[in-house]
């Protein structure tokens, strides 16, 4: 073999394994995975939290208050609970603990729902907080005590409106009921729970 031929054999080869390269396609880029969550120090989760105690303009989103975590809960129940706070405050500190949930938070809201002694706008959030907590049977067996007992007629129209919302049919009866009991002007203040079971008991239109 010539070396003009070895070298034209050679210069053949080589191209040839470029035309190769060119259709083989280059290895995937990985894409780089999330940034995990970063854990919050006590002092930004105190932050964060004060920061939607205080939000007025803005509403909180529920996956804010997820994203809390655990950690949040015995900061949220001691503003809940604390009497010398705000209303306004505790009121939030209940919604933010019944979206995060959890047994200790299920207890302080029902503790505070279930209080003679707290303001309206108080034992209210504490009732709704209950309502987004509880599964319907037992929603029913927290909440009738305080439908059938509380001494405001606002508080037992406000525990209306929950059951009536979340217990469905039990909480309608339920709700019915106490309407019978109620005097004079009384009834007016359950007309949003009674609009609630009807619109609920209204047969839904079939779609052709």
């Amino acid at each position: 073999m010539t070396v003009q031929l070895a070298a034209v054999l050679l210069a053949a080869s080589l191209a040839g394994l470029g035309a190769e390269r060119l259709r083989t396609p280059a290895p995937a880029v990985q894409a780089e995975a999330p940034p995990a969550s970063v854990q919050l120090s006590d002092e930004e989760l105190r932050g964060r939290i004060e920061s939607f105690l205080g939000a007025i303009d803005t509403p909180v989103r529920a996956d804010q208050w997820k994203a809390l975590g655990p950690a949040a809960i015995p900061i949220l129940q001691q503003i809940a609970q604390d009497q010398g706070q705000l209303p306004s405050r505790r009121a939030r500190a209940l919604h933010g603990l019944a979206v995060i949930g959890g047994p200790e938070a299920e207890r302080t809201v029902l503790e505070v729902a279930r209080s003679p002694g707290e303001r309206f706008q108080v034992r209210a959030a504490a009732l709704r907080g209950a309502g987004r907590l509880l599964p319907p049977d037992r929603l029913s067996v927290e909440l009738r005590p305080v439908l059938e007992g509380a001494n405001r007629v606002q508080v037992r129209a406000a525990a209306a409106e929950v059951l009536a919302r979340h217990a469905q049919e039990g909480g309608c009866a339920a709700m019915r009921a106490q309407v019978e009991r109620e005097k004079g002007d009384d009834r007016a203040f359950y007309h949003r729970a009674l609009r609630t079971c009807e619109e609920s008991e209204r047969p839904k239109a079939s779609k052709p």
